[in-house]
């Protein structure tokens, strides 16, 4: 197996005698690799220096408040940020076994909201509202790490450009309800076993923000992995409220 970047002696060491694996699954900039040892799995993350630490933090901040990966080993070196966690049992809701008993899914999913809405923000040090993500976005636009060529068909028949889609998202801010947001709550950072939930992964973009925002990702990821039939006859917003 290729790595895409330069590894540390802490982290070969690790993984000598390890069986190793690329994994695929989810839109992360980071490199993930699966560690099977004898005794247990883990998951190895590589990307640029800074890339991983609020991540990091945030694993940190969540142990003892939601079930998320144990941290075995943080460090950055040679320009590059590397985390080993432990693995998570259960499966992910993206698997085949839940997209052919979707309705024990759709309980998990259940569970996962209830079990993030038991997140107090009173000591929460993560801003991801929409004000702070319009920051990022203006920042990527005058960097040029978002072009008119990135927008897809629908987006760009609307707006024509990224600097008019970003006036019009400026101008049409609502006000936030705030509570604690996973951020990403689609069904591949979702794991279960049949009905009860296991916990998550991939906690870099949790912190406070709308209560919806994590209602739109997961509708999102339930019809493309579900189906349209699981959104319309099983989810309910009003359980999220």
């Amino acid at each position: 197996m290729k790595f895409q970047y330069e590894l540390t002696q802490k982290i070969k060491s690790f993984i000598q005698d390890a069986l190793i694996e690329e994994v695929s699954i989810g839109c992360s900039e980071s490199q993930v690799i699966k560690i099977v040892k004898k005794e247990g799995n883990y998951f190895l993350k590589i990307a640029k220096e800074g890339k991983l630490t609020k991540e990091y933090q945030k694993l940190i901040w969540l142990d003892g408040k939601l079930d998320v990966p144990k941290i075995i080993l943080f460090e950055s070196e040679l320009g590059n940020d590397y985390m080993i966690t432990k693995e998570i049992s259960g499966m992910m809701l993206c698997s085949e076994y839940y997209k052919n008993h979707f309705l024990e899914g759709l309980k998990v999913i259940k569970k996962a909201f209830e079990k993030i809405k038991q997140v107090d923000i009173s000591d929460c040090p993560f801003d991801v509202s929409i004000k702070e993500k319009l920051k990022v976005a203006k920042f990527n636009i005058e960097n040029h790490y978002v072009t008119n060529e990135q927008l897809g068909l629908q987006v760009k028949e609307r707006f024509k450009t990224v600097d008019t889609l970003f006036k019009y998202l400026e101008e049409h801010i609502f006000e936030e309800r705030f509570v604690f947001s996973f951020g990403d709550l689609s069904l591949p950072n979702i794991f279960g076993n049949h009905d009860e939930l296991v916990g998550f992964v991939d906690v870099g973009e949790c912190g406070i923000a709308d209560m919806w925002q994590d209602v739109a990702i997961c509708e999102k990821s339930i019809r493309r992995n579900f189906g349209e039939e699981a959104v319309l006859s099983n989810f309910r917003y009003k359980e999220r409220c």
